[in-house]
């Protein structure tokens, strides 16, 4: 870590605790934090749970998690790919902002060197200025060089396999390569033993876990307990998987007594596979999947489970993202937001269920790389004009790539994006061009830099 990066994050933690470097590290601060554990989905759609309809998949222990806590019927992925929607979930920023708006990987010349910036601060180096235990266990995808370690960046503990399996097959224990090709049957299953076994440890001490998974995403290949198991082949396998991984993780709360001081978050990084949309109607009754802009790429679902705080068993409709995760654990965990503007709010009132609670958000805004492509204003859902040379290249022949004017949907009563109402309401899409421009000034735009853009990270600037 350069001297630089150093500095201020010490700046901002001691901000965070108006003590003394002591106090930075959460040494004088008695109030007891709740533990927050979040679990991330990869490339899991929208009616893929069993509590968000799905027929065909098992998810008795993600079913009990929502009736025992809120489930959230529209929340949003930043991105529908892999590392610009991971990237806003830790930063909560648009990926725009924090400058890691492009898929990575490091088998891709052109990507090799890239990564989320270290002057980033994500939700793990929040919450230690509050003097939490910080784990992330599974797959990374925020870059491959060492200056992007996860333990660059707030974590005290890594394991996982940081990329998909086609990208780089190594699987790491901290900073060291313990395994050069990952057994994937037996993936789910060390996730969750490295996660129970730290609970364990760290028992005494407010933690924060993030869990992203590498499953749903391929290639797929099942434990052999759970093969065969599912009505959706090897992929409801998997994800029948993360159901028994995350009952295994409340189970271990409750033995531990630590329940009731637990947040758990349950959601997903973006849509299903185009296959599984198709075959399993991954994305329920959404248009679209991974690698569009259509709601089957971005909305997701989210359980958050708080016994005692949330109210079990209720729905919340309000509009909310993965860029609030930031502001609203650091609110419970009385940390102060980092020092530069982000873009999540702090959505508590939706999660606990104050009444006449109503979204923080005016619009969202849904970029697919550096291309905005839609905008999301009250139960408005505008796509923008593009052309196929704007669209990023994993988006081709996928979804719309050649626009020609404005597309309007109403999803309060179009979910499905199925009928164009632009013609019917020229107000609307007025107000609605409105803020794309907004957008567009701030995070920019295919070919234009926005006013608010901070850098990539990049390893040889280091």
């Amino acid at each position: 870590m350069n001297r630089r990066v150093f500095l201020r994050r010490i700046g901002v933690a001691a901000a965070a605790a108006g003590m003394s470097g002591r106090a930075v590290l959460g040494a004088e601060d008695k109030t007891p934090k709740p533990n927050m554990i979040i679990i991330l989905a990869d490339d899991l759609g929208y009616g893929d749970l069993g509590c968000y309809g799905s027929k065909v998949i098992r998810t008795p222990r993600l079913d009990t998690m929502a009736a025992e806590g809120v489930r959230l019927t529209s929340f949003y992925a930043m991105a529908s790919i892999c590392t610009p929607s991971r990237a806003a979930l830790l930063t909560g920023c648009y990926p725009q902002r924090c400058g890691l708006y492009m898929g990575i990987s490091p088998r891709r010349k052109q990507h090799r060197h890239l990564g989320l910036d270290p002057d980033e601060t994500t939700i793990a180096e929040v919450l230690k200025t509050k003097g939490y235990s910080t784990l992330c266990v599974g797959k990374w995808h925020l870059g491959g060089d060492p200056v992007f370690h996860p333990m660059n960046q707030g974590f005290d503990e890594y394991y996982g396999m940081p990329f998909n399996f086609h990208h780089s097959p190594v699987f790491m224990d901290g900073r060291t390569v313990i395994r050069k090709k990952t057994d994937l049957s037996k993936l789910t299953g060390l996730y969750t033993r490295k996660v129970i076994e730290f609970i364990k440890r760290k028992k005494g001490t407010p933690f924060f876990i993030y869990l992203p998974h590498t499953y749903p995403h391929l290639p797929l290949v099942p434990n052999p307990r759970f093969k065969g198991k599912s009505k959706a082949g090897a992929y409801g396998d998997v994800i029948e998987e993360i159901d028994w991984s995350t009952g295994q993780i409340l189970d271990t709360l409750r033995s531990l007594g630590l329940d009731k001081s637990t947040i758990v978050i349950f959601t997903s990084d973006n849509g299903p596979a185009p296959q599984f949309a198709r075959q399993y109607h991954s994305a329920g009754k959404l248009t679209g999947s991974k690698y569009t802009s259509w709601e089957g790429g971005h909305r997701e679902p989210c359980i958050v489970r708080w016994p005692g705080t949330i109210r079990p068993g209720r729905t919340c409709a309000e509009l909310a993202c993965t860029m609030d995760l930031l502001p609203t654990l650091a609110g419970w965990a009385g940390a102060r937001l980092p020092e530069w503007e982000i873009d999540g709010k702090d959505i508590r009132p939706l999660l606990t269920g104050l009444p006449d609670a109503t979204s923080p958000h005016e619009a969202l805004f849904y970029y697919n790389g550096d291309n905005l492509q839609a905008v999301l204003w009250k139960q408005w859902k505008l796509h923008l004009p593009r052309t196929k040379e704007m669209v990023p290249w994993w988006q081709k022949n996928k979804g719309i790539t050649d626009l020609k004017a404005p597309r309007l949907f109403d999803l309060s009563t179009d979910i499905a994006e199925s009928r164009d109402v632009a013609s019917m309401n020229p107000d609307v899409v007025a107000r609605m061009l409105r803020l794309a421009d907004k957008a567009r000034q701030t995070f920019g735009d295919h070919g234009r830099r926005g006013i608010k853009q901070r850098p990539t990270g990049d390893s040889r600037r280091r």
